[in-house]
This record gives C-alpha cells, sequence and structure tokens, in this order.
C-alpha cells in the first residue's frame, strides 16, 4: 500500500509516467534475501501497483517496466554473462508484454548491459527508452568508464525511442547535454543533488562511493532551475530520480505547463 500510494502522490502531483517499483528485484540481488519471493512474483506485483494507482487516480498516467542492471548498479564488474542476461530480460518482458506503455532500461553502467537489455526490450515494446548513468569520478564516461559518446552511438544503433541519462548529480546531468542531443529524442532524470567536492581519507575508486560523499543536497526550486536548462537544450523526457519527492514534480509540472 505504501508503494501504491507513492505512485498515487505522483500522478497528483503532475507526474506523466510512473516506472514499476522492481528495481531492486533481480535474481543476483535477491540472493542475498532467501526468504524473499521470486523477481518475477515481484515485477508482476510492482506493475500491479502501478495499474491499481492510475485507476486510483482516474487518470491516463503511463506506466514504464523497469529494465534494471541484474546485481549492484555501479559494480559493471559484477554483471552476468549474456545468457543469463537476456534471460532476466525477457522474463521481465514477457511480463510486460501488453501491459506498459514503455519499457526503460534505466541506470546501465556499462554498454554491455545496456544494448543488451535495449535490444530484448525491442522485442516487448514498441517504445523503449535507454538510461545510462554517468554516476562516478569521471565525467560523461559510465562506471565501466566507457565513454558516455560511445554508449550513445551504440544506443542509436538499436533504433531507441530515447536515450537518456539518470541517477547523478543535476548539475553533472547538464554536462551530458551535449552528448546527449546525437539521439533526436533525449531526457534527464537527475538526483536531488549536485557535486560538491569533499575531502576524503585516500582515493576512491567506486563510483558509487565517490558520488555519495561528493554531493550536496539541493532542494526542489533549485533542482527545477536545472530543468528548465534542460528542456531549453532540448530534452523532451524530463523527471526525478534519487531523493526527489512529490515537491520536485509539482516544480517539473508548473514548467511544463507553462511552455
Amino acid at each position: 500500500e505504501i508503494i501504491k500510494q507513492i505512485h498515487i502522490d505522483n500522478i497528483e502531483a503532475g507526474a506523466d509516467v510512473i516506472t514499476t517499483s522492481n528495481y531492486q528485484a533481480t535474481p543476483e540481488l535477491l540472493k542475498r534475501e532467501p526468504t524473499a519471493p521470486a523477481y518475477e512474483d515481484l515485477a508482476k506485483r510492482s506493475l500491479e501497483l502501478c495499474k491499481e494507482a492510475v485507476i486510483k487516480t482516474g487518470s491516463d498516467t503511463k506506466i514504464a517496466g523497469c529494465y534494471p542492471p541484474i546485481h549492484v548498479t555501479f559494480r559493471p564488474d559484477l554483471s552476468s554473462k549474456e545468457k543469463t542476461l537476456r534471460k532476466f530480460y525477457e522474463t521481465l518482458g514477457s511480463i510486460y508484454n501488453n501491459e506498459v506503455d514503455v519499457i526503460i532500461c534505466e541506470t546501465m553502467a556499462s554498454i554491455y548491459e545496456g544494448t543488451i537489455a535495449a535490444s530484448t526490450a525491442k522485442k516487448y515494446s514498441d517504445i523503449v527508452w535507454l538510461s545510462w548513468t554517468t554516476r562516478g569520478n569521471k565525467l560523461n564516461r559510465l562506471p565501466s568508464t566507457e565513454l558516455l559518446d560511445l554508449a550513445i552511438e551504440e544506443g542509436l544503433k538499436l533504433d531507441i525511442d530515447c536515450q537518456l541519462v539518470n541517477c547523478v548529480h543535476a548539475d553533472t546531468a547538464s554536462l551530458a547535454i551535449d552528448k546527449l542531443t546525437k539521439e533526436k529524442t533525449f531526457g534527464i532524470y537527475a538526483n536531488s543533488s549536485i557535486y560538491k567536492k569533499n575531502k576524503l581519507e585516500g582515493f576512491v575508486s567506486d563510483s558509487d562511493e565517490w558520488h555519495y560523499h561528493n554531493h550536496q543536497p539541493i532542494k526542489p526550486d533549485q533542482y527545477k532551475d536545472f530543468v528548465v536548462q534542460w528542456i531549453e537544450k532540448g530534452a523532451s523526457v524530463v523527471g526525478g530520480c534519487c531523493r526527489t519527492t512529490t515537491e520536485h514534480i509539482k516544480e517539473i509540472k508548473k514548467i511544463v505547463d507553462n511552455l
């Protein structure tokens, strides 16, 4: 009920798209919780909750089916073999088929996993979004150290409907726009934070740890200013990722309504 209420709150705040909440429900991560339900069951339930929220609000809000990384998000070196990855994404695809408006492959940290996810998604949805993350200590590089430029080029080969960047500081996301504009339709949904260098004990190589220790939270009205920049530079999909709330969505809605 809590998850459904979060969906409802975001719809009422103005969200045009809500995403299924199975991001952490993967076969690899669930190995840590032996008593947890199967990832297939969790994906089905997350889809049901989205549908219930849309019905409850009487809205025409779109539902995005989530294709997450199969392992720890910012550790692409832990990803599975291609056969295992495709089986995972095909299973999710069979759940989403004809049930969601779009499949979003989100927070992809390597070209390897991103292209496998997106190419599989195209079998199950007419609309596929592919979202990369540049979260880490090298700007405009994925946690795999691959250039965002190259990742977008690979996405273009798949004829994806929209390429995005997500789960990065808002100001870091802005730096990716020049790369994203290679895609005819692009978007950004960042975290409610900006980069702020802090004194660290030694060199932190893990991209997630580096990101976490070098950030400063920002308020919804500050986040809004970044969204305006993204839209002015051509972004057609904007939203929020970690630490964003319904207040952020309300601010974004105001901007969109005034376009």
